[in-house]
């Protein structure tokens, strides 16, 4: 077992409100996202059994130039145990069970070798 923490990045393409996402988010994860505005954005987050759930506004209320195009959902794991495509391929079934529609995912480690 590692202590890296790495996460799954999902593009979301729900073309929905942010708390209109976070509620189905809630249902499909079964837990509560608790949201707060980090500069200008709103994060909302969960903790779930051996992962979070972090849903990413794509509006920034800062500046329309910050904004991005689509909302981000990032799967971050405690565990290499999870670290596979078995735990991938849940998390993706999970979002389609719960109609949250999504282009593309890659994971990605918590700090980048330089």
């Amino acid at each position: 077992m590692s202590i890296h923490k790495r996460w799954l990045s999902f593009v979301l393409l729900d073309d929905i409100s942010f708390k209109e996402l976070l509620i189905k988010l809630e249902q499909v994860f079964e837990r509560t996202l608790i949201c707060e505005d980090d500069e200008g954005r709103y994060i909302a987050k969960a903790e779930c059994d051996g992962f979070t759930v972090t849903l990413i506004d794509k509006e920034d209320r800062l500046s329309e130039f910050l904004c991005d195009e689509n909302y981000s959902l990032e799967i971050a794991i405690r565990s290499d145990d999870y670290f596979n495509s078995n735990f991938e391929n849940f998390i993706k079934e999970t979002l389609r069970n719960g109609n949250i529609k999504w282009g593309r995912s890659v994971w990605a480690p918590d700090k980048l070798s330089q």
